[in-house]
């Protein structure tokens, strides 16, 4: 199968893309959109009429109408009505054959209508809504709603995002914003805090929320003392679906294929019984009388009893083809009454992943002397994943009256991954030698998300309001009988490395790993307008306490097998791994267990955060100010033992406590109701997490290194400042052009030591960094080309930052760019939506991220001599195009076809290594992680009743 496209057949496809959706555009009679006038919403249910006629029709999902087989020649009189509205009337006259577009932007009327309180729910999950919360927002922010994410074939959060200006995704979880890592991103869900499900930092992982779930996602970029200060490239803001606008049940059942995965061996560790939900109770946790420490026990009978039934000992791979991807969506919405509702939505994903014949290469310092690279450890990479993924979510709104609103919301998650690595290949370090490596992975995630809101008016002239949060948040990471076998063995004659080379098993060894993370955080706003007719400023303040418990326990251990006799020991060793647990070889006076787990890597963390704010919004005609002020109270503490001896205990603990005082100021200009400028400034901070203080080490088999953290981190101090031109054309249209600049002092970076043949990675704090970029936005109807049924999205960013580190010591580290930082991103998308009667929409996204570091170098030479650093890894750019077809059938049936990585270029990351030769310096290339994703096809059927 072909793995690339070239340059014309993509230009084909666009052309084919353009053409369809000309000739899908049917000329209709009378059509519009119908939208709110003040919020720019569009208007759901509205009825357009021909007065004294019974021809009619109603506004969709998005505002549209569709009003036909009219009378020509004659004055024609089209009323627009909705409940709460005043009614809106046009008069036409229409040609034979003639096609008019009228658009009707409709006056609320008083909230009360004979005796009636109509109450409703703002709605935030369509496209021209969230254009309206940017441009009315206090903050430089940018969004994407619900409307926008079901016209792709984005599954979850994750893949979501990467449509937002100025983000990309490392490892298709974690996001970088503006060039900054995860570490310097916040994240909310319903206004409430989230736990870190990843034990190595603080890091969301979006992957847990499928695109079903989500209403709409704000980005902001700029501080403001409303948010939490612990953020500097974007606090995203996730708001997951709510009051429902009607009763229904939908049912989605999807299934896709990867032309790299399937119909092709795959190779897993034999399955638990309860996988397929997503966790592991059975298969893999050590038994439940496994001692706490296994060097507590020296009675020889139960270090023979343990070996043989305190683990699983079943090492036996199967190899099968897969059957194609499954997902399915169940979504029930219920309204009862006019002022209770409730969304219960339950997810399933069983999906695999083949990475085939990944290269995989460390390299020390360039030879000079020869000019080639110098390959420490040369592998190639085989690895299968299965991921199976519940989710599952519940919300109930209580509208007590037009005044006093209550919600609670319950999000749940449970990602359980199986993945078998089979790698080969060579190492020059300590000698050169074949080496074969296997490594047998089961994780699971739980998350769950629990919260109760109230929003309150507290006068009658709707001047105040109270809004508060109470929210629990729990999530665990486990990692049960993690197993590593490694063998050894000579190079050929003919150099030739296979992956049936002989060998000869040099270790096995078996790691547990738990984290615990519990948050409960209780927060509350209010804010007050004085309107004096003439004035109308507004004072906003609040309150935020949050309290975080960690629990983190990881166990290693090793089969030792060095009372064996020497005959014995050779025999044992030259068996495959499959045979090597077999009971028979197993026992104290054999081939024994022995834990060789470091008590300092398992700790226990508290962190408390208090937090005040008061600011202040000052209109003044068509210039707005946000003035305000945020103090935080920090205090975190992280207690381990730093005992060797199983018996002894000598506990450790460090403490860390910081008052952070935080202004912020955001100004708007708005030249005329389409075009305004922001100017903000902010002063944020980003604080180490659990892992990156602690003690603990953990073998990271992908990098073929350990991570290890740093207790003497310091708190970084980030200053912001944004500068952006925005211009809204027309109703769902905005072009938007922004500057912005950060100055770090003690940002956090990643390091990494030469063990003596290993890397070892940790964390530090550079001098000073800063960051500065350009940032575009695009989106426009291209109805001015007679396409009105298309729009182009682009969103680009070119982004450019500094680590300066510390002049102090023999050797200094280079100044370079921030980790993760692309020098440029850009996505740009083409959606087609027909009218409702034809019920065909489309989209062409594409995207390319610049060439970002993924792995830190080290500097090496006292004089600077950059020939002798080990260079930093970069990710190279690939361009990726997407393609989603959804056709719907009636009110009932929808079909959506997904194309995802249509050009299936391959990941390829590279280092950079510097030569001189006859005294002039010059640049090398070297890969060192190349491998191909392909491309993926999915298929999905929904039912709405």
């Amino acid at each position: 199968m072909m793995n690339r496209i070239t340059l014309k057949q993509l230009s084909f496809l666009v052309i084919v893309f353009f053409l369809f959706s000309f000739t899908a555009s049917v000329a209709q009679t009378i059509s519009g959109k119908v939208f709110d006038k003040e919020t720019g919403e569009p208007v759901l249910g509205a009825t357009i009429l021909l007065t004294g006629s019974s021809v009619a029709t109603a506004s969709g999902e998005d505002g549209s109408y569709l009003l036909k087989n009219l009378p020509t020649n004659k004055s024609l009189e089209i009323e627009c009505r909705f409940i709460g509205y005043s009614v809106h009337k046009e008069t036409i006259v229409l040609q034979k054959g003639e096609t008019k577009n009228i658009d009707f932007f409709l006056v609320p009327e008083d909230k009360q209508l004979d005796g009636v309180v109509v109450t409703g729910v703002r709605r935030r999950n369509t496209e021209t809504a969230m254009i309206s919360n940017i441009k009315n927002a206090l903050t430089v922010s940018t969004g994407i709603s619900a409307a926008q994410i079901v016209k792709t074939s984005d599954s979850d959060a994750a893949e979501i995002i990467k449509r937002v200006p100025g983000i990309s995704l490392i490892e298709n979880r974690f996001i970088i914003v503006r060039g900054l890592s995860q570490r310097y991103n916040n994240v909310s869900i319903n206004n409430g805090a989230v736990p870190s499900s990843e034990a190595d930092g603080r890091a969301f992982s979006f992957d847990i929320i499928p695109s079903s779930n989500i209403d709409n996602m704000m980005i902001i970029k700029s501080p403001t003392a409303e948010l939490p200060g612990d953020f500097s490239g974007g606090f995203i803001k996730i708001s997951t679906k709510n009051m429902p606008d009607e009763n229904s049940l939908s049912l989605s059942v999807g299934t896709g294929i990867n032309t790299v995965t399937h119909f092709k061996d795959f190779s897993l560790l034999k399955s638990s019984s309860t996988e397929w939900l997503g966790f592991d109770r059975c298969a893999r946790p050590l038994s439940k009388d496994f001692p706490s420490h296994l060097g507590s026990i020296t009675d020889p009978s139960r270090i023979t009893y343990y070996t043989k039934t305190g683990f699983n000992n079943d090492w036996n791979v199967k190899t099968f083809r897969p059957l194609p991807d499954l997902k399915l969506n169940l979504t029930w919405n219920r309204k009862i009454g006019d002022k209770v509702g409730t969304i219960l939505t339950f997810g399933y994903s069983n999906v695999n992943k083949t990475v085939p014949d990944m290269q995989n290469t460390r390299y020390g310092i360039y030879s000079a002397t020869a000019d080639v690279p110098t390959i420490e450890k040369n592998y190639i990479d085989n690895q299968f994943t299965n991921e199976v993924k519940i989710n599952a979510m519940n919300n109930w709104s209580f509208i007590l009256d037009s005044r006093n609103r209550f919600e609670f919301r319950n999000l749940f998650s449970q990602i359980g991954k199986n993945r078998f690595t089979e790698r080969y290949g060579t190492s020059t370090v300590s000698g050169e030698y074949y080496e074969n490596q296997t490594e047998m992975l089961y994780s699971s995630r739980l998350s769950y998300v629990g919260q109760l809101a109230g929003l309150h008016t507290l006068d009658e002239d709707m001047t105040q309001t109270l809004n508060w949060t109470v929210d629990y948040s729990y999530a665990n990471k486990m990692e049960p009988d993690r197993r590593i076998i490694k063998n050894i063995g000579g190079i050929p004659a003919d150099k030739v490395i296979t992956p049936d080379l002989p060998s000869y098993n040099d270790m096995i060894n078996r790691y547990d790993q738990k984290l615990y993370d519990h948050i409960a955080s209780v927060g509350a706003d209010y804010k007050k307008n004085f309107s004096d007719r003439t004035w109308n400023p507004e004072i906003k303040s609040g309150i935020y306490g949050e309290y975080r418990i960690r629990e983190y326990t990881p166990r290693e251990f090793i089969y030792r097998y060095d009372r064996l006799s020497g005959d014995e020991r050779v025999d044992y060793i030259n068996l495959p791994y499959t045979e090597m647990m077999n009971e028979k070889w197993l026992g104290y006076d054999e081939v024994y267990i022995e834990e060789t787990t470091r008590k300092s890597n398992a700790y226990d963390g508290k962190n408390s955060i208090a937090a005040a704010y008061v600011e202040g919004v000052f209109p003044f005609g068509a210039f707005q100010a946000n003035l305000g002020v945020r103090a935080e109270w920090w205090n975190m503490s992280i207690k381990y033992d730093r005992a060797i001896s199983a018996s002894q205990i000598l506990m450790t603990e460090y403490k860390y406590d910081k008052v952070s005082v935080l202004p912020s100021f955001n100004a708007t200009y708005s030249f005329n109701d389409k075009n305004l400028v922001r100017l903000a400034y902010g002063r944020s901070v980003n604080r180490p997490e659990f892992r990156e203080v602690s003690p603990a080490v953990y073998y990271d088999f992908e990098l073929f290194a350990e991570v290890q953290g740093n207790p003497d981190l310091k708190m970084a101090t980030i200053d912001n400042v944004d500068l952006r031109y925005e211009l809204y054309p027309s109703v769902g249209e905005t072009v938007s052009v922004g500057l912005f600049y950060k100055n770090f002092r003690n940002p956090i970076e990643w390091n990494f030591i030469d063990m003596g043949g290993s890397y070892r990675y940790s964390y530090e704090n550079a001098r000073s960094a800063y960051t500065t970029g350009v940032e575009v936005d695009i989106r426009k109807s291209l109805d001015f080309i007679n396409i009105p049924d298309l729009t182009l999205v682009l969103n680009a960013a070119w982004v450019k930052s500094r680590v300066k580190f510390s002049d102090e010591g023999l050797v200094k580290e280079k100044d370079r760019p921030l980790q993760g930082q692309s020098p440029y991103i850009v996505n740009a998308g083409l959606y087609y939506t027909s009218s409702e009667k034809i019920g065909l929409s489309a989209s062409l996204l594409y995207n390319i991220i610049g060439k970002r570091i993924v792995g830190v170098g080290k500097s090496t030479s006292v004089d600077g001599n950059s020939d002798y650093d080990v260079p930093d890894a970069y990710e190279m750019p690939r361009n990726v195009l997407d393609l989603t077809i959804n056709k719907t059938f009636g009110k009932i049936v929808s079909l959506k076809l997904g194309i995802k990585d249509i050009l299936a270029q391959s990941v390829i990351m590279k280092q950079f290594p510097t030569t001189t030769i006859d005294g002039v310096k010059q640049e090398r290339e070297q890969i060192t992680r190349k491998y191909t994703p392909g491309r993926s096809v999915s298929l999905s059927l929904s039912l709405k009743f």
